[in-house]
């Protein structure tokens, strides 16, 4: 499942119906499956709306967003897969917040 939010926030142009075939085929339902796809697609524009107006994001939206990462990375350790690439830079974001 991670791959593939990966794969539809970062490349949606090169998603298939295969894609949405091994969602299936993991276990996940039609109504899992675009649950799944509506809150990608809500965080990505939340993060190209903020980055586009420059908007800063305050402390305590950063430490809700690195607490809940941890927990998600935890999660997706224990079942032996990993987090996508912090593409949002939330630990860039962490390390430029601690500075001011």
């Amino acid at each position: 499942m991670l791959e593939w939010t990966e794969k539809i926030s970062l490349t949606p142009a090169l998603c298939t119906e295969e894609d949405v075939q091994g969602m299936r085929d993991a276990g996940w339902e039609e109504k899992d499956i675009v649950d799944i796809a509506n809150v990608c697609a809500y965080f990505n524009f939340r993060v190209r709306l903020v980055d586009s107006l420059g908007l800063d994001l305050n402390e305590s939206m950063v430490e809700f967003a690195l607490e809940h990462r941890e927990h998600a990375a935890k999660l997706a350790t224990e079942r032996g897969d990993k987090l996508p690439v912090d593409a949002w830079g939330l630990t860039q974001q962490e390390t430029a917040t601690a500075r001011h």
